[in-house]
């Protein structure tokens, strides 16, 4: 189940690469990401508001809430988009499978957790499948581009941060809460990129506006929420490790919507290496659940208290 909800958060993220593409030239960069964050923050506060909660007090609690909105949206969004600006689509793609690198990295610095061999084994595979299906060759090291490179890679830090600052609220908080949480910060640390960009009138057609709703509801709350269950019931290095397919699901579906995409062997190829990649991290992870005794791994918590549906921590 864990597997299948993490292929859908990244069929939604893939899918944005392929909706964006419709929507940008009528839109524009600046104001589809405040619709899409500001958008998605006020669909989960009605959703908390009609549930009638439960909401969060606890100061550190707001302010680790705060720091994840912060990395994992509002810096993830901005310097991803500033990078693609000055980079190119290719540099984005295979730069975007750092992800689990730095999660790794930063879950090994922080001692969060201790991935096995057979899981550091998965990631390396999927890692070589995704880049192999981009082509290494094609990667522009030019002076021109140094600086959108740089900026991408500080995003996917961004977004590593955010797995793992996360990952402990989310033995006391419902997904859904958290989620709400995440998007209204990252909406306050949007808001000096979103009101000079939606002050202007948009002349954009009814499909392009459709689209945007789209991207609101499926790649941003949809996607967020259902990567946050998953985070919830697995480590960060495995939901990290999902973010491989994103590339392989857009290469996939590009075809059947934009025209001049073809499937190609190598595209075939490359998505045996990923699944098969994927499938070493979910059998380690199998595997380290049962030497836990079905006990998961929840970081720095050796003995978390049950999930809380009230106020504070």
């Amino acid at each position: 189940m864990i597997a299948l909800t993490l292929v859908v958060v990244q069929f939604f993220f893939a899918s944005l690469a392929i909706v964006g593409r419709l929507v940008l030239p009528e839109i524009g960069a600046a104001p589809l990401v405040s619709i899409r964050i500001l958008g998605a923050a006020l669909a989960l506060v009605l959703v908390q508001i009609v549930r009638r909660g439960p909401w969060i007090t606890d100061p550190r609690t707001l302010l680790r809430l705060a720091a994840s909105g912060l990395l994992g949206v509002t810096l993830n969004q901005s310097l991803f988009l500033y990078g693609l600006a000055h980079s190119t689509a290719v540099n984005a793609t295979i730069l975007v499978t750092t992800v689990p690198v730095f999660t790794v990295l930063g879950s090994l610095l922080l001692g969060l957790e201790r991935p096995s061999p057979g899981k550091l084994a998965g990631i390396g595979l999927a890692a070589a499948g995704a880049i192999y299906l981009v082509g290494p060759d094609r990667l522009s090291l030019t002076p021109g581009v140094a600086l959108g490179n740089l900026s991408i890679l500080l995003g996917m830090m961004c977004y590593a941060g955010y797995f793992l600052i996360l990952k402990p609220l989310l033995v006391r908080h419902d997904p859904l809460t958290v989620g709400t949480y995440v998007m209204l910060f990252a909406s306050i640390g949007v808001s000096p990129l979103a009101l000079p960009a939606l002050s202007a009138p948009i002349h954009a057609s009814p499909t392009a506006w459709w689209l945007a709703g789209y991207i609101v509801l499926g790649p941003t709350v949809a996607a967020y929420f259902l990567n946050l269950w998953a985070l919830r019931r697995s480590s960060s290095n495995t939901v990290a490790a999902f973010v491989y397919l994103q590339p392989l699901l857009a290469t996939v579906a590009s075809p059947f919507v934009l025209p001049g995409e073809h499937l190609t062997t190598r595209t075939i190829l490359a998505g045996l290496t990923i699944f098969s990649g994927l499938g070493l991290v979910l059998r380690a992870e199998a595997a380290e659940e049962k030497g836990r005794g079905g006990v998961r791994d929840w970081g720095v918590l050796s003995n978390p208290p049950p999930p809380q549906s009230s106020n504070g921590t």
